[in-house]
């Protein structure tokens, strides 16, 4: 009995040193839009939550819509599998090779939420988590800088990406109005900005001038993170249109920029 436990320790082992080893010599992974079991873009916010636990574990992740010049074949591509049951949710991820070839599968994600949308990013976390076993850190990225290409030579330079890329996305986006006004589940809030990042305040007609203190988004040279009032820190994410996520445990709450 405990050298068929040793055998099987060992084997996982092997495994995912081999994954590891494959993964890191690559220098990108790219996320579709849309995946095919859902109808309409990033819906439920899956392809940006796939982005975003991605670039969290190692991964130089994109949107397909972003994607940086480079060479196909120096990248990955990710996917998320459904396998359709009646009580759970249950979402497997699968990276790709630029000829099609699987070259890595996750572990199964299962939720039993009931609303989709939690139920949808509750398996994508818990899928993650034996992505986030392998310790991936990819190599640097080679982006194309020229067009004319010389026949005996392709003019490339390096960018070195360090992790968390994340926090360099968001800090890419964010909003650079005084004050800028988000909906959420119905509410308004209005998101201030200060000398250290912003303050996100709901209205409400119970505070003394309108507005309800949420919480502070703190600002580094390399990342923003969000304290609500219990002192509790979360990840923060915007999106190329200024539309704030924050990642709540399990939970991700959106707010939609008002325009």
């Amino acid at each position: 009995m405990t050298k068929k436990i040793i055998l099987t320790l060992f084997l996982f082992a092997s495994i995912s040193s081999y994954a590891q080893k494959t993964l890191n010599d690559y220098s990108f992974i790219i996320v579709p839009e849309q995946f095919d079991f859902l109808e309409g873009k990033d819906k439920y916010k899956l392809s940006s939550l796939t982005e975003f636990l991605f670039n969290k574990h190692g991964f130089n992740a994109f949107l397909a819509s972003k994607a940086p010049n480079v060479k196909r074949c120096n990248g990955l591509y990710a996917d998320i599998k459904e396998d359709n049951s009646f009580f759970r949710t249950k979402l497997i991820i699968t990276i790709k090779d630029c000829n099609e070839n699987i070259v890595y599968t996750s572990n199964e994600g299962v939720s039993k939420f009931k609303e989709y949308k939690k139920a949808y990013q509750d398996a994508t976390r818990k899928a993650f988590e034996s992505i986030e076993a392998l310790n991936i850190q990819q190599k640097d990225i080679e982006i194309l800088q020229a067009e004319e290409i010389n026949e005996a030579e392709n003019v490339t330079e390096t960018i070195t990406r360090k992790q968390p890329i994340v926090n360099n996305t968001a800090l890419g986006n964010l909003p650079n109005a005084k004050f800028s006004n988000y909906k959420k589940d119905g509410k308004s809030y209005l998101l201030r900005k200060t000398d250290k990042g912003y303050s996100l305040y709901e209205e409400s007609s119970e505070a003394e001038n309108g507005l309800q203190l949420v919480g502070a988004l703190i600002k580094t040279d390399s990342e923003v993170k969000f304290t609500n009032l219990n002192g509790e820190t979360y990840d923060v994410y915007f999106d190329e249109d200024k539309n704030l996520s924050i990642f709540k445990g399990e939970e991700v709450i959106l707010y939609n920029l008002v325009r």
